[in-house]
């Protein structure tokens, strides 16, 4: 696979988002989808913008939407040098049939 998965994190308390006694479900299913597609040899790599702003600069179009759309925007995520999803995470279907498409 030539290209890898990109997320781009709103802040968060911790590098997982699964602190503190009422973990959001939505970063507990991105948690189970991550050990999954890195069960199948798929990388993903994650940013949260409070911890690593450098990346976030580093891409012109997570930029462009995050002044657009503020905060709004994240969590995002990129596959390749294309934005694929914006706003929420993407599912396990999601991030399968786009390493599908990618072939």
């Amino acid at each position: 696979m030539k290209n890898k998965f990109i997320i781009y994190d709103p802040p968060m308390c911790c590098s997982s988002g699964l602190c503190g006694p009422n973990p959001d479900q939505g970063l507990i299913d991105l948690n189970t989808t991550l050990s999954e597609l890195k069960n199948l040899g798929i990388e993903v790599e994650r940013y949260i913008i409070t911890q690593s702003p450098e990346k976030f600069k580093e891409n012109s179009k997570v930029i462009d939407l995050i002044q657009k759309l503020q905060l709004k925007a994240l969590p995002i995520t990129t596959f390749g040098e294309e934005v694929v999803k914006t706003g929420s995470y993407p599912t396990l279907n999601e991030f399968k049939n786009l390493v599908q498409n990618d072939k």
